[in-house]
This record gives structure tokens, sequence and C-alpha cells, in this order.
């Protein structure tokens, strides 16, 4: 099958079907709920319906049509048979697989292997063609599973409050930053939560995740709480007061530089995207003979791929950056 990379999505042509489109098109798959995926006015929309509620709560100006796909379900598709598969990256993540003239071609989106805290945990389905995310693909990052992540997020959430001071969750206001909440409010701890964050939240109860006794964000009223906030508050929280201790939990928190780049003092290297090793062994699982990288550190992710007896091409040849791959 004929595959088109572009920086604003992935255009299959003979069967009149894009992928992750930001630019508005006659058809198109949505991967996940992220603004850099769900994205563009398109005339109809494939997704699951979770993705699709978060595209829609995002552009709610869109009209067109929804195909709603659960996890397992197939349509039928100007020549192609498609059918939904697990992502993992955030609640409702889809992979796509794509049924075509006897070739079998997977689309990951955003993804990670491990179970995350939130969200259906990663099927990896066979395939002749893999097209895969690597937005970790280098050997330096290795991250927590969700149970070490809960241990140090509650740890270091009562530490704090044991103290006398506030402690601050950087987290995204879609993803992370509900998970953030889902572990901290499970625990008992009471928690403020930032707007942005706490506008999902219902989204992620529908999904069968808890938020018990969580608490809008009330600059007047944080002592004793733990706070959930999006990136951009963070010189808010330290402008206005002294005993705040901040965590960052994320990907990137296992970089050397984590510390000094996020201002954070508790480091913890839990993501939504899958580390350098989830990402090979999806690889290994799907059997694909070929690959291609797309998104976070594409050339060099191949190329290890490539000694490993695996065709493999970064058709965009993007490098990794934090502002732009985890928002």
């Amino acid at each position: 099958m004929r595959i088109d990379f572009q920086h604003r999505g992935i255009c299959l042509p003979e069967i009149g079907l894009s992928l992750d489109s930001r630019d508005p098109c006659p058809a198109t798959w949505i991967s996940h709920g992220h603004s850099d995926h769900a994205g563009g006015l398109h005339e109809r929309v494939f997704g699951t319906a979770e993705t699709l509620g978060f595209y829609r709560a995002r552009w709610p100006e869109a009209g067109g049509a929804d195909e709603v796909m659960a996890y397992g379900e197939s349509r039928e598709w100007n020549g192609a048979r498609l059918t939904a598969f697990p992502a993992g990256h955030i609640v409702g993540a889809a992979q796509l697989l794509i049924e075509f003239q006897g070739e079998r071609i997977v689309y990951t989106g955003d993804i990670k292997l491990r179970p995350p805290i939130c969200g259906a945990t990663t099927e990896m389905p066979a395939c002749d063609r893999l097209i895969i995310e690597s937005t970790f693909g280098l050997p330096i990052y290795r991250f927590l599973n969700r149970d070490g992540a809960r241990e140090r997020i509650v740890r270091f959430a009562r530490q704090c409050l044991e103290e006398g001071d506030i402690p601050a969750f950087v987290g995204y206001p879609l993803g992370r930053g509900q998970e953030i909440s889902h572990v901290l409010c499970s625990a008992g701890i009471p928690t403020a939560v930032h707007g942005a964050i706490a506008r999902f939240i219902p989204a992620y109860e529908a999904a069968g995740y808890s938020f018990p006794n969580w608490m809008p964000y009330e600059s007047r009223a944080l002592d004793g709480k733990a706070l959930v906030v999006v990136p951009n508050f963070r010189g808010v929280l330290e402008a206005k007061m002294k005993n705040i201790r901040l965590a960052y939990v994320s990907g990137w928190a296992a970089l050397d530089n984590a510390r000094a780049r996020a201002g954070a003092e508790e480091l913890i290297p839990y993501s939504d995207h899958g580390d350098f090793e989830e990402l090979l062994e999806m690889v290994r699982l799907s059997g694909a003979k070929e690959v291609d990288v797309v998104h976070g550190y594409t050339s060099p992710f191949a190329r290890i791929l490539e000694q490993r007896g695996i065709i493999a091409r970064a058709p965009l040849a993007e490098i990794a950056r934090p502002e732009e791959l985890e928002g």
C-alpha cells in the first residue's frame, strides 16, 4: 500500500483515509485525544468513543460524521478492513490495523506496552508493516511501571504533607494529569486539581476510574492538600508560596538534567509513552519485517532496528522535544 508521510498527518490515498491528520480531510483515523493528533475539521472521523469525545470537546465547531469503533471491532472501508486495538497511551487510545490486498499494516499512534494507571493495556496485532511512534526511542530511557509510579507519587505527597509543605505534581491536561489525580485521590490524600485537568475527569470517571473527594484548585485554600497542576502553572505557584515542593512525573524525568530543567525536587520517570525496551518489544511482538518510525528519536531508533535485521525508515526524521511531544 502506498503511504504518504506528512508532518501534519499520514495519508493512505488508495483507500481514501488519513491517520491523525490535523489538516481538514474527507476521512481520518484519530488515534487518541491529544491535540497534536486530534485536530482539524474533517468530513468523517474514525476512533474509539472516548477519543471522539475528546475530539469533539476540543473542536465543538466540527461537523462531519463519527465512525465509532470499539477495541476489537472491524469496519470495511473502501476495500480495506479496519480494526481497532488498545494502545495504552491515554483513555481511549487505539492502534489501527489496516488489511488491504493481502497486506497488514498497523499504525500505533502514541503507545506504551506496560499497563497504564488509567487506560486499556496494549495488544499488539501481527502485521507485515508497522508504523510506530518513538518519542523515547533511545536506550537512556527506562521508566517505572504503574505500581512503582503509584508508590512514588503517594510517598512524596504524604512526606510533604507530614512536614507541613504542599506537594505539587505537574501533569498534562489530558492523560497524566488524570492519572496522578486518580492515584492521589484513591490513596485518600486531599487533592486539588487545576481546571484544565479537572475538565476531563468526567470522561475518566465514565471509563471506570474514581476520583474520590477531589476538589477544584482554589489559590486561597491549599494547605493540607496535594496539588495537580498543568506545566505552565508552576511559576504561579512558586511566586505565591514558599512551601511548595514540586514533583515531575514524566518520561523526561529519566534525563540527567531533568531536575534543573523542570525545577522539581522529586523526579518520577513514568510516562504514557513506551520506553526504549517497550518499543523494541512492541516491534518484536508485531512480527513486522518493515517499520516506519514516526515522532521522536526516529532516525536513531530506525538505525537500531536495522542493526537487528529489520527494514526500518524514519520518513519524517524528527528529533524529540519535550514541549512538542508530551502535550
